[in-house]
C-alpha cells in the first residue's frame, strides 16, 4: 500500500523507532524510503553568500543520511537520501507532494503532562497539518 515512504530527519539520533516503522511498511509493500534532511536557511543570508557555510552543512547532512541508509541497506530496503534548503516543515511537505509520497513517517515529541502544549510547534505537528498525504507520528 505505501510504496514511497518519506522519512524527514534532523541531525539527532532519536529516529530509530520511526526508521523501524518505515522499514516495516516498506518491507510489506516492496516500497522504498527517502531520507530527507532540510537545512534551515538563514533569513538575509542567500545560498550564494553563505555558499561555504551551507556546503559544510550539506556535507554533514549527507554523511548523517548515509549512516541511516547503511542500516536500510543491511535490511535490504531500497533508499535514497535528499537534502533540501528552506523551512523544514514547508520543504518536507513540498518534497512529499513533488515526489507523490504515499506516507510520511515522523518522530513525534512525547507528551509531557507537566507541559501539555509543548509539542504544538514541533515540525511533526506542522507537517501533519500541512501534508496532503497520510502522516504517521511515531513516539
Amino acid at each position: 500500500m505505501f510504496k514511497k515512504i518519506l522519512l524527514p530527519l534532523d541531525m539527532t539520533d532519536r529516529h530509530q523507532q520511526a526508521l523501524d516503522t518505515a522499514v516495516e511498511f516498506a518491507a510489506q509493500s516492496g516500497g522504498a524510503i527517502t531520507l530527507l534532511h532540510v537545512i534551515e536557511t538563514i533569513t538575509g543570508l542567500s545560498l550564494e553568500e553563505g555558499k561555504d557555510f551551507y556546503q559544510r552543512l550539506e556535507s554533514v547532512a549527507l554523511n548523517h543520511l548515509d549512516k541511516w541508509g547503511k542500516d536500510l541497506k543491511k535490511r535490504k530496503i531500497p533508499w535514497q537520501g535528499e537534502v533540501r534548503y528552506g523551512n523544514r516543515a514547508a520543504e518536507s511537505v513540498r518534497y512529499a507532494l513533488e515526489t507523490a509520497a504515499d506516507l510520511i513517517v515522523l518522530t513525534s515529541p512525547r507528551f509531557e503532562p507537566a507541559n501539555p502544549g509543548a509539542g504544538w510547534g514541533s515540525m511533526s505537528y506542522k507537517i501533519s497539518i500541512l501534508s496532503q498525504c497520510p502522516v504517521l507520528l511515531v513516539k
